[in-house]
Formats: structure tokens, C-alpha cells, sequence
């Protein structure tokens, strides 16, 4: 079985990257993207109350807002990355103080694992790819190079189904194209894409949160010892599948568990001067 090593956050306070933390904070409170969040892996305190993320979100927003027209903060490199920064270790610890510790850590937990976590997204993929070849027919073209799933995972590939179907992605994929709105103004730089890059994160999210439901859905009816035998099979199958894949992406069993690692780095939270408990 793989080490459960922690999860390795690829992020720094840079003008892009900070850009980025702060856009994945937005999508939850987008009022056309309402239809999604259940699909989004978020934490379901958040799914039950969402206007109180809204109410610090934009709070926060309009602080940053205000600052930046005024370039109003200050840091060591004087970037706007600083700024995001700023706001952010402020609004995270709001939403500690109103919906608990634990919630607020989920938030952040999710940013990372979804938009910072390059070997998160590359397990994510493979094993997405992997797990719906179990599901190949004998009329599939490529059905002689399906290896037959383990005994252990064949009463639960019923259950995950819906989470790995490549029509049921597809057909969340066209819904969310139908909604979503054009670029703005200020997103020239996707002005070919038809849609606004906010449609383009939560495509990514929704495909890497129902692929985790999925691996959390096996771990969940398995023991040790069985989980292993998942992840000899999906190492074998991801090898002789496709041309480009690499078994090494599926980072052993290290996703497939009911709760995620934890970060490398410490939570935001700790460099927060508000008081939580307020």
C-alpha cells in the first residue's frame, strides 16, 4: 500500500495565481452556476447555507476592489498577488467565526485540491479513465484490452456509475455551456473562448469532484487489504488502456480513501488576526 504522504500545494502569492484563488472562491456564489454546486465537491455546510459564503465573498470583493483602484496594501514584493492575500486571510476566518473551524478548512482544503494540486489533477484524470473501463461492453472496440475489474469492485460499480459515465459528464458539460455567460470585458485574453473562464474552472471541478466521489465511494466499502487489489487492477489496466497512460498518475491508493490527506503547507487560518471565536 502507498504511504499516505501529504498533499504538495503548487502555489505561490503571484499576481496569476493569487488571481486564480480568488476567482475559485467566486464560483460558489455565480448566480447561473447555482445549478452545480451539489456537483462541486463542496463542503455541505456550504450547500445548505450558500448566502453566507456569498455575504463574505462579496465582501470581500468590494474590499479588494476599493484597495486596488487606491493600491492600498502593501507587501514584499508590492504585487496585487499581496492584496488577494490580504483579503482572503480575512474572509476565511469570517466563515470560520459564523460556520465553524472545520468549515472554513473545507473551503480552503477544496481551493487546493481542485486548482493547486498538479498530482491531484493528473490522479484525478487517470483514475477517471481508468475506472470506466471497467464498464466496457464486448461490442466496445476495445474491449480486448479490458481487464475484468476485481471481484471486490463489482457490486459497487452500480453505485459510482452515474460519477463516471462519459455521457452523463457530457451531458453536464452542455448544460453548463448553455448557461454559462460570454467573456467579460476584462477576460480578453479568452476572448476565443465562447464561454467565460469561470464555466471553463467549474468544468474541471465538477469532472475531478465526481471522479473523487467515486474513488471515495470504493474506499468507503472497502478494507486495506481490498483497496489493494483495486489499485493492482487499475495500475495494470491504465498501462495497456491507452498510449499515453501512466499508472505512476494514479499515486497508488493515496486518493482512493474516505477523507484526503492533508496540505504540506499550514492553513491560512493561522495567519488570520480575526478572531475566529468572536
Amino acid at each position: 500500500m502507498t504511504k499516505q504522504n501529504s498533499l504538495e500545494l503548487d502555489f505561490s502569492w503571484k499576481d496569476g495565481e493569487s488571481g486564480e484563488y480568488f476567482k475559485a472562491l467566486s464560483l460558489p456564489t455565480l448566480p447561473w452556476a447555482a445549478p452545480f454546486l451539489p456537483l462541486l465537491g463542496w463542503p455541505n455546510a456550504l450547500l445548505e447555507q450558500p448566502s453566507i459564503w456569498e455575504s463574505i465573498y462579496t465582501q470581500a470583493f468590494i474590499e479588494h476592489e476599493t484597495r486596488y483602484r487606491m493600491r492600498d496594501w502593501t507587501g514584499t514584493h508590492g504585487e496585487r498577488g499581496e492584496l488577494v492575500r490580504q483579503v482572503i486571510v480575512k474572509a476565511l476566518p469570517l466563515l470560520a467565526q459564523q460556520m465553524g473551524r472545520n468549515v472554513a478548512i473545507d473551503l480552503e482544503k477544496w481551493v487546493r485540491f481542485h486548482f493547486f494540486c498538479l498530482e491531484a489533477k493528473r490522479a484525478m484524470r487517470e483514475w477517471e479513465r481508468t475506472l470506466r473501463i471497467a464498464y466496457f461492453s464486448p461490442n466496445s472496440r476495445k474491449y480486448q484490452r479490458k481487464i475484468p475489474p476485481p471481484a471486490v469492485l463489482v457490486p459497487i460499480l452500480p453505485l459510482i456509475a452515474e460519477m463516471v459515465a462519459l455521457d452523463r459528464r457530457t451531458e453536464i458539460g452542455d448544460a453548463l455551456k448553455r448557461v454559462a455567460p460570454p467573456p467579460p470585458y476584462e477576460q480578453i485574453p479568452y476572448e476565443y473562448m465562447e464561454h467565460c473562464y469561470e464555466a471553463t474552472m467549474l468544468s474541471g471541478v465538477i469532472d475531478r469532484s465526481l471522479t473523487l466521489k467515486a474513488l471515495q465511494t470504493i474506499a468507503s466499502r472497502l478494507n486495506d487489504t481490498e483497496r489493494s487489489e483495486v489499485v493492482t487492477w487499475a495500475e495494470a489496466q491504465a498501462l495497456i488502456m491507452y498510449r499515453d497512460g501512466k499508472p505512476e498518475n494514479l499515486c497508488g491508493d493515496k486518493y482512493l480513501q474516505v477523507e484526503l490527506p492533508c496540505f504540506d503547507v499550514p492553513s491560512l487560518l493561522n495567519f488570520s488576526t480575526v478572531d475566529e471565536s468572536a
